[in-house]
């Protein structure tokens, strides 16, 4: 399989896949596809891991797209502004990841909704107590918001993220959530209560704009109208779909 990005905070993944080579993808993704693409829409590990998937932000569905005959093209876009990473994990390597960040994978890759590994974690953090689990072999890609930057951490070396702003981390990064500090930055700081504490070794990936935080932004300067926050919200719903489309 060979890959190749296109554009800059609005990409698309275009993939040339060889006779007989499938992908899938979330649901609602697909851009483009050349005339020798099948696709076939499955719950992909049963009706019990779909559940979780939509639990954890993801489709239901996910949908298998194969070259039936000879090199064939298929072209997968986000579903907000932001980048999409491109990740080759060796067998058993697992990458831990934000609700919503799956796009598409080869077929030896697997994915399955995950608990933070600590209660407190999951209901102060950002991403809440689901959050999803990738495992190699293989290529996965994600989209996360805004620009990214990943950071290596060494053994026993820690950083701290907003919530919101933590998009994937390696598997053996110890996650867990801390209160902030002082009166004075809790009630005026506004960067939240909470910091994610990440603790090496391993990836972590690093997102600028959240879409909670894009949609809340957008929704400042939409009219107020009968039904609220709920119509503002189903505006903003509608604008960034349409963003999308172009």
């Amino acid at each position: 399989m060979k890959y190749s990005l296109q554009g800059t905070t609005m990409q698309l993944l275009n993939i040339e896949l060889p006779q007989n080579e499938t992908i899938y993808a979330e649901s609602g993704r697909l851009i483009f596809m050349s005339a020798n693409v099948s696709m076939e829409t499955t719950t992909k590990g049963g009706v019990w891991k779909a559940i979780k998937r939509k639990f954890a932000g993801e489709s239901f569905f996910l949908v298998n797209f194969k070259s039936e005959a000879g090199k064939a093209f298929v072209s997968f876009g986000s579903e907000f502004p932001g980048k999409i990473i491109p990740l080759k994990l060796a067998a058993n390597q697992e990458l831990i990841a934000q609700k919503d960040a799956f796009l598409c994978a080869e077929q030896s890759i697997t994915f399955d909704a995950t608990f933070t590994k600590k209660i407190g974690a999951g209901f102060l953090g950002g991403e809440g107590l689901i959050l999803i689990k990738i495992n190699g072999p293989g290529m996965v890609f994600l989209n996360v918001g805004g620009e990214v930057s990943e950071i290596t951490l060494k053994a026993g070396e820690k950083i701290r993220v907003d919530t919101s702003n933590l998009a994937a981390f390696d598997d053996s990064v110890d996650y867990s959530v801390e209160r902030v500090k002082g009166i004075k930055n809790i009630i005026w700081g506004g960067e939240g209560l909470f910091l994610a504490t990440c603790t090496g070794p391993g990836r972590v990936w690093v997102q600028s704009l959240p879409i909670s935080e894009f949609a809340s932004k957008i929704a400042q300067y939409l009219p107020q109208q009968a039904g609220g926050n709920a119509a503002a919200a189903g505006m903003v719903g509608g604008m960034i779909g349409t963003m999308m489309k172009r």
